[in-house]
């Protein structure tokens, strides 16, 4: 049932005179034969520019705001009687995304630190025994598939390309038992750089926290995410900066 009671008559008022002066150029209802919809969006979109800059009538002294209103209804209207009006551009090429692990989606640093019981500096080289403890690491199963998960990812990965001298099958473990997505790993040597495999994998995007990544990155034609962390927090990337996966809620 339509509650009408609910319909704000003053504002229906302004919106009959705006429809209503159109009849001195058009036939009665002659939208009704087919409009593409960019060209009702873009008298919309005229009049609430004038509104937002606080012009209120136009210049037969009707609301610029009701304008929008009888755009907005029209727009409404079509999905029902002119769907193949819709000409809005959307994007359908998705990117291929891909996306480091550690310190990105598991929480390496909190993980290493516990481990060994050491303080990690804020730069890249954090600790003068990475190397070896690295190497360590690369027989401790435990470490690797218990690592404690950072944050969700709100959209699908494409391909996780991280520096892990370790078994893929750890990994893979580590991502079924907290539910991520389940993209393919490409596991490079630690400190191996990434952007052959970018490359060859045709990645529009990539998700990272290692600034020398961003760098090669940004040299090479790929979009580089730097998720936030001390040892990058000094530089200045503008609107590549990202405080956690989470935030890119709007990737596909």
């Amino acid at each position: 049932m339509i509650r009408y009671d609910l319909i704000p008559a003053m504002g229906l008022e302004e919106v009959h005179k705006v429809l209503n002066s159109k009849l001195e150029n058009h036939e009665i209802n002659e939208w009704r034969k087919g409009l593409h919809w960019s060209e009702v969006l873009s008298i919309l979109e005229k009049h609430l520019l004038e509104f937002k800059t606080g012009n209120d009538f136009d210049e037969d002294n009707l609301l610029h705001i009701a304008h929008v209103a009888s755009q907005a209804l029209l727009l409404c209207e079509m999905y029902k009687c002119f769907p193949q009006g819709d000409d809005r551009v959307i994007q359908t090429n998705e990117p291929i995304i891909c996306c480091d692990l550690d310190d990105c989606v598991f929480g390496f640093t909190e993980a290493y630190e516990k481990r060994f019981n050491v303080k990690l500096s804020d730069y890249w080289s954090g600790d003068y025994n990475m190397a070896s403890n690295l190497e360590e690491l690369k027989s401790d199963k435990d470490f690797w598939v218990n690592m404690p998960v950072k944050t969700t990812i709100p959209f699908e990965v494409d391909y996780y390309v991280t520096a892990r001298s370790i078994p893929i099958e750890w990994t893979q473990e580590a991502i079924q038992k907290n539910n991520l997505p389940k993209a393919k790993i490409y596991s490079l040597k630690w400190n191996e750089s990434k952007i052959d495999t970018l490359k060859s994998l045709n990645c529009s995007i990539m998700i990272d926290d290692k600034y020398q990544t961003f760098k090669e990155c940004k040299k090479n034609g790929i979009f580089c995410y730097l998720i936030t962390s001390s040892a990058n927090a000094r530089y200045n990337v503008g609107h590549h900066r990202i405080n956690s996966i989470s935030d890119l809620k709007f990737l596909k």
